[in-house]
This record gives structure tokens, sequence and C-alpha cells, in this order.
């Protein structure tokens, strides 16, 4: 039987064995350092059944953090049969790869229905390694929620903890690395080896297919940047029914996919992924499962882009059958079955099994002949060995994987973790009264990232998170996995009925739980040493000037803008410049081209949304996952930057830091606010949101947003950019150095007051972005005609100036000290707010003092007007004015 490859790791021994004593005397001997731990079984020899164990293991445990959630009222029978029949699915193969193959340098993205398991092969590993007297507990990231941590609790019984408690969701299909979701948030595998040292964790999460696609290839280039060789493979669970999704197939057949053998995904193929109708060959077969077909089908799609295909569809079992006579023709009847039609075939009894088995035709004679010799029980037996549960075949498929072309490997499995467990999805679900209410919309099972989080990230509780899918969803706190313990569960002769002792709706039949043997607790403490991997330290960003003198008297837009300061960012920022790189959609495209030209560092441009997402949050956490720190920008149209935003923010939530600058394409405003918000409502602590007016406001928020990226405590950064162009000198930049630096200075915190009309203002004009041009002519204007100063406040950050008014009331963290410049008390006078988009996104500051305001925008122009078509004002001159004079009338009669 092969078994996994042992890579002895480097022993650093002293030169001469040992040191001399001083001034030449005897040697004294010095106690060699112990080996490292080598990757593979102990001493290299194979126990499959110690393997069988812990996959017996991992089953029941899953089985009884399952049923735990239906009895906490956190989990709906519907979604815990789903949850059983994933982990039923994928036990047998996470018990290999984490037993057997898996290295430190690997990363792994599971579906979360399979979070249970994951758990328990966490917990597997932990409970195994000998607590350390001297180990110390983790504190915690300061102002951040806390809980006990399950994996460190069973590792060490020390107060290690992890950050949030609970977490929602985005994602768009099925593949969740995409716009929608970002990047995994990383579970730990704790083992404490001495005292002080930090818990350590075990790379895995949940970015989908697709994006261990781009984290691979933004390793590659992140490598090559930085004079680093990328290690470890990008691994993926997933079930057949995610390769539905389009993007997934956007990922597959990149050009440059081909070349990453490093890449390795495991396609679970059970009952559930096919739709009954499918037959090889069938018309229509592509409409009935979303454009892929059959798992045959779809593994002559990934050989035609490439990838190494491997397939474990029967067990030893059944491949000793198919010797027998009959057994060609009962194999042959087989593959012509549907996985769904498998499943059903498991769970029919007596002369039925054998009619549906024999099928029609002569073939159908000999394979009658050959079950006819068998009873009932050996014929389930057989038809029960699938190839995604049999052991040895799976390690050895795990050693045939190439390392110069991505691999797939089909592993056929059965998944119903009983033979009595209920269909993954029932119409029962629908009626059940015991459904809680906050469960009723998709659901996968909580994460373990949700579940088990690292401790070394500040990641607050209420923002998004991209761990989970389907969809938008809020989950209930999420149980406390290390209260659990398989005692806590009832034995499955007290579940009758379909319901617990606590009168719940069962998740189905119970596991026994499986002891420890020697054996398993021997290969579990081995596979915990080496896949025990310390945190990569981070390298210093490159430094960021705060300032360039960016002053321009000609007309340009921000987006223009944008691209001139990238072209000149070499000369300006030497170091900067050569970690910036950059990623763009498809209609964003041209607003780079300067920085192409002057051979900027370009990953991929015309990516569809999905794929941008997935390189985005890629490249983010460079800094964090591989110790190099990249300057991602990403630049993408206002539809894909609707899709992109949630998951862009999960990901910001965490670990990920890059900037997304949101062109502007052309789109009617109307539309652009429905695809995208302009970043409204997004918090302070995720990202910095800017929507400069000006060049020299661009270059100042453009400089700040880089020098927040790729170090600890920075904040992503979100630019909306404008095609309008501007005269530069509206900007009116100060002259004198003081009073340029206290223009930047509120530049970056919001907004400034870029007209002073002094305390006989009669009225203030807010502004944001490209609409400053009309609101100095309406200011203008009424000054000349109503012989009285009007006041021009030019707003950066709308987000900002929200988030200190709430801070003001006591409801958010932070100053109040933007208010008191840009709308201070003793210049308290009436507010027309003017934006490129929806009018009710400043109406906020009429709670500032009170004061009276009308709001325009041009999402909703005002009555009588055309919506603003190309070239034209977003919001006209004279609604300026009307609603300003119509303002000044309704307050002088107060």
């Amino acid at each position: 039987m092969a078994t996994s490859a042992l890579t002895p790791r480097d022993v650093s021994q002293p030169a001469n064995g040992s040191p001399l004593h001083p001034g030449g005397g005897p040697s004294t001997p010095v106690e060699p350092p112990p080996p490292a731990p080598v990757p593979g079984p102990p001493d290299g020899i194979l126990d499959l059944a110690a393997l069988a164990t812990l996959d017996g293991r991992l089953r029941s445990r899953a089985a009884a953090l399952i049923e735990a959630g239906v009895r906490a009222g956190l989990r709906s029978p519907g979604d815990a049969r789903r949850d059983r029949a994933a982990v039923a699915s994928a036990s047998s193969v996470a018990t290999v790869l984490w037993f057997d193959a898996l290295r430190a340098e690997d990363r792994v993205s599971v579906t979360p229905h399979t979070a249970p398991l994951l758990l328990a092969v966490h917990e597997a590993l932990g409970e195994t390694q000998p607590p350390s007297p001297d180990a110390l507990p983790v504190a915690p990231p300061a102002a951040t929620a806390t809980r006990p941590s399950a994996t460190a609790t069973a590792a060490t019984a020390t107060a290690a903890t992890a950050t949030g408690a609970t977490a929602t969701a985005t994602a768009t299909g099925a593949t969740g690395a995409t716009g929608a979701t970002a990047l995994p948030w990383e579970t730990q595998t704790a083992t404490v080896a001495g005292p002080g040292r930090p818990l350590r964790r075990l790379g895995s999460g949940n970015v989908g297919p697709s994006g261990t696609v781009w984290a691979a290839l933004a390793h590659r280039f992140a490598g090559s940047r930085f004079d680093h060789t990328p290690g470890g493979r990008q691994i993926c669970l997933i079930d057949f029914t995610e390769l539905r999704d389009p993007s997934v197939w956007e990922s597959i057949t990149d050009e440059r996919v081909a070349h990453l053998g490093e890449l390795f995904w495991v396609v679970l193929v059970s009952g559930t992924g096919i739709s009954d109708g499918w037959q090889p060959g069938a018309t229509g077969a592509a409409r009935e499962t979303g454009g892929v077909g059959g798992p045959g089908r779809a593994a002559r799609m990934f050989e035609a882009a490439g990838w190494q295909v491997l397939t474990v569809r029967h067990g030893r079992r059944l491949g000793a059958l198919s010797r027998a006579p009959g057994g060609p023709a009962l194999m042959a009847r087989l593959d012509q079955l549907t996985p769904a039609q498998y499943q059903e075939l498991l769970h029919t009894r007596g002369a039925e099994l054998r009619r549906r088995l024999a099928g029609p035709g002569a073939a159908g004679v000999g394979i009658s002949r050959l079950l006819d010799t068998l009873p009932d029980e050996e014929i389930l037996a057989c038809l029960r060995d699938l190839g995604g549960h049999d052991i040895p075949l799976l390690i050895d498929a795990f050693d045939e994987v190439a390392g110069d072309r991505p691999t797939v490997l089909f592993a056929y499995t059965d998944n119903r973790l009983t033979p009595d467990d209920a269909p993954p999805t029932s119409p029962d679900d629908l009626d059940d009264p015991d459904r809680p209410a906050t469960l009723d919309r998709p659901a996968s099972l909580d994460h373990p990232a949700a579940l088990d989080r690292p401790d070394d990230v500040d990641r607050p509780d209420d923002v998004l998170t991209e761990l989970d899918r389907p969809g938008d969803q809020a989950r209930p706190a999420d149980i406390e996995p290390a209260d659990i313990e398989p005692a806590d569960i009832e034995p499955a002769a007290a579940v009758t009925g379909g319901r617990n002792q606590e009168g719940r709706p069962a998740a189905g039949p119970l596991l026994a739980p499986v002891p420890w043997t020697p054996g398993a607790r021997r290969l579990a403490r081995h596979v915990g040493t080496y896949l025990d991997r310390a945190p990569i330290a981070p390298r210093a960003a490159a430094p960021v000037p705060g300032h360039v003198d960016r002053r321009a008297d000609g007309v340009s837009s921000t987006q223009e803008a944008l691209g001139q300061l990238l072209r000149d960012l070499p000369a300006l920022a030497p170091q900067a410049a050569t970690a910036v790189v950059t990623i763009s959609t498809r209609a964003a495209d041209p607003i780079l081209a300067s920085w192409l030209a002057a051979a900027g560092r370009h990953v991929a441009g015309g990516l569809s949304a999905p794929a941008f997402g997935g390189v985005l949050a890629s490249l983010g956490v460079a800094w964090s996952r591989q110790g190099l720190p990249l300057l991602p920008i990403g630049v993408a149209d206002e539809l894909a930057a609707g899709q992109v935003l949630p998951g862009w923010l999960a990901a910001g939530s965490g670990d990920a830091r890059s900037m997304l600058a949101v062109a502007d394409t052309g789109l009617d405003p109307a539309s652009r606010a429905l695809a995208f918000g302009g970043g409204d409502g997004v918090p302070e602590r995720v990202a910095a949101v800017w929507t400069p007016a000006f060049a020299q406001d661009l270059a100042w928020c453009l400089l700040a947003g880089l020098g927040q990226l790729g170090r600890p405590g920075g904040v992503s950064s979100l630019l909306r950019l404008s095609a309008r162009p501007i005269d530069q000198r509206l900007a009116a930049l100060p002259g004198d150095p003081v009073a340029l630096r206290q223009r930047r200075a509120l530049a970056l915190a919001g907004g400034y007051r870029l007209y002073e009309g002094g305390p006989d203002a009669v009225l203030t004009l807010v502004g944001v972005g490209a609409v400053l041009p009309e609101v100095l002519g309406a200011a203008a204007r009424l000054c000349a005609g109503l012989r009285r100063e009007v006041s021009v406040v030019c707003l950066t950050s709308p987000n900002a100036v929200f988030a200190a008014l709430q801070a003001r009331r006591g409801l958010q963290d932070g100053s109040d000290a933007l208010l008191g410049e840009i709308l201070p008390a003793r210049r308290r006078t009436p507010l027309v707010t003017v934006v490129d988009g929806d009018p009710r996104s400043l109406a906020f500051l009429a709670g500032v003092h009170g004061d009276p305001i009308a709001t325009l925008g041009s999402a909703a122009p005002a009555p009588g007007t055309e919506p603003p078509g190309p070239g034209d004002a977003p919001v006209p001159l004279e609604t300026i004015i009307g609603a300003a004079l119509d303002l000044l009338d309704e307050t002088s009669g107060r």
C-alpha cells in the first residue's frame, strides 16, 4: 500500500557537536536539540486501523455537535440534516487529508456545512497533545469581545481566547470567493510547547473553489515580488453542486491556472449533487444541472483545461465483486446510475433491489445470477463501498497528485451518517412547528471560524464575515463546542419518534462515540506536532509619503488624476511603488492605462466581479498570511463594486488590507445609486471611505490609504472616483504651508470649509465630489443676489462626518472634533446639501445643530427637470439656487 511521501525537516546541529570550554578545557556534552517532527505516518509506518478509528471519531463527534445545536434551538432539523449529509460525505476524505497528507504550509478551504467535521478534526488534534504546565494563557486583543476557544481548551486547559461571538455572512452563488465573499478566517489548532508560546493555528477556512485559484496566483505573484519561494498547496473540499457556479469555470479555464501545481480540489459527489434526470450523453443535461452535466462531463471539462483528473468511485470490496462472473455487467450498470439513483438503491431491499440492479436487457440476466449468490446485506454492503470512504484508495489517490499542474479528485461518497438517516432536505422542514423563527432562511452550520476564531485578529462582532454561505443571513449566537461533551447528548435509544428529550425534532440517529485506540492517539499526537504552525512575522511595509504637491491649473477629473498619480508614483515614492499591485474589472481597465504605460505591476485586468473579489482578497492578506507587504489597489466599475463590496468589507474586518477604487463609467445616477451606494454605512474601523473632488484631495487620500496597507493596525480604504472634468483652480489651495497642512488633515478627516462666509453668512452649501463647481457657482450668484455671505463646505467623507455625529451622541467611539471644524456652532445657518447620488445621504447633517435643511441629488431630480445626461452637471446650478432661496424664504418667517 502506498503511503504519503516522508519529507524530513532540516535539524540544526552545532558544527562540531559541542562548544569548547573557555580556556581550551575539555568539551562539555551538550544535549542535542530534539529532531523536527517528520510529516507523514509515525516512523513512516501507515496504520490503517488508526485512520479508521479517527474516521469514526470524527463522524460521531460531528454528529454530537450538530445534535447539540438542534437541542439548543440554534439549528432547524432541515439545516441539521444538511450538516449531517456534508459530514457523512467528507469524513473519510478529511481523515486522510488531515492525518496523512496535509502539511503545515498547506491551506484548506471547506464548505460551511462541513464545519462540525472540521471542528472535530481540530479537537482530535488538540486532545492528543500533552498539556504544558509552563504554558501561559494568551491575552486577547484589546477592546475585543472574547470567549473561550474550544480547541485551546481541549489542548491546553488554559484560558486561551478567540475573538468574536457572532457573525453574519454574504455570498453569491456557491463559491464563497467572490464579490460577496473574500478571505477565510483561520481556525486554530492549539498546541502549546513552552512558556509564553502563543497559540498556533492551522490554515483552514472557506474561500470557495475560485478563491483557492486566486489565492495561488496571488501567492506566486507576491513571492516573485519579494524574492520569496511560494510553498504549500491550496486545497479545497467542495460539493459537486458548487461546480454549477459560472465564476468557478471562469477560474478553471484561466490560461494561468494550468500551471498551478499547488492547486488541489476534492469534489464530493453524493446523492444531492446531480439532478435525477441526468444520463450520460442525454440531451439537455447541461440545462438540467446548471451547465455542468454529470461528474463525467465535468471531468472532461477539467481535462480540457489542463487539469489532472483523478476519480475514486468504487471501493475495493465492490471492485472484487466486479471480477466475479456477471461483475463487469454489474459495474457497467452502476456506472449508468446518477448519484441520486445510487443513493436510492442503498435504501431498497428484497426483490426491488435486485430488479433495479439487474436492469433491462440481456446483461441483466448475468447480473441477476451474480446477485442470486449474495444476500441483501452483502449486496448493500458492496453498494455502500464507495471510493470516497475507502481510506487506502484515498491515500493512493492523494499520492498520485501531480506537482506540475492543478489536480481535481472526484470522490463518490454516501451522504448519510447511518442507513436510517433522513434525506438532507425534506418537505417536513417547511411545516416544522419547532423551527426557530431566526432560522427561516438558508443557513449552514456555524463555521469553525465563528466557533473558534484566532485570537491575534481584532475582529468586531457586528461586521460582515465571508465564511458562511449561501446568501445574506443573520445567525443567533453560536453554540460553544467547548462546553459540549458526548455525555451531554442523549444516547440513540433516547431518540424516539424523531424527537429528543427536550421534545425538539432530532437531527438524525446518533452515533455511539468511538473510543481512542493507542494507534489513533499516537497518530493524532504525531500529526499535531508537525501541523502546529507558527504565525508568520510580517515584514515592514514600504514607507509612503504623506504629502505630494499635485497643484494643477487645468481641467481634469479624479479618475484621470488617479492614473497620473500612479504613473508618477515610482518617482514620488520609489519603495511604495514597487509594492503596489493593481487589478481591474473589464469596464475599469482604461483607468489604469497610465499605470500600465509606466510598467506598473498589474496582476490582472478584464476581470468579472467574482474573479475581481477573489484576487483582491487574496492580495490583501499577503502581508499577514505570507509576510509579504503588498499594497493592492483594485479598480472596479459601479456595477461590479456593488457585488464586490460586501465581501470586501468582510475581508477588511479581518486581516485583509486593500484599496478599492470605484470608477465612474457613465452609469445613470439612479442605476448607480441602486448598484452601488457610494460606500454609505461602511464602518470606519473596517475601511476609510473618501469621495475627493479635486486632484490634490485625491493624492492625499490615495497616499494615506496606501500608508494604512500591509501593516498591523491599518485599515482598508475606498475611493469613489468621478469622470467629470473639474477646473482644479476651484480647490483654492492655500499658499501658506501651515494652512496647507491643515487643509490636508481636514480632507483626510472628512471635510473642510472651502469658502468661509464669515459670521454674517445666511446659508451654508455642502457639496461632495463632482458637484463642487455648481455648488461654488451657486454660492457666488447667491452672494451677488442676496448681498449676503454664503459659506461652502466640501465633504470628502460623509461616512466620517456621520461617525463624528454618532460619537457626539455617545453612540459610537471616536471624536466629534470634525463637526466643530466644518459646521461650527457659532456659524449656524440653514443647510443645502448637494451630492452626485442619493440626496438622502446627507440628510443627517440636520442633526448637527438642528438647522433647516434641503437635500439635492442627481439620483432624484427635482420636479420639472430631466435626469442628467452625459456631460451634464449632476445637479443643475438653477436647481441649487432655487432650493436655497426656497429654504431661506421658509426660515425667514420663523
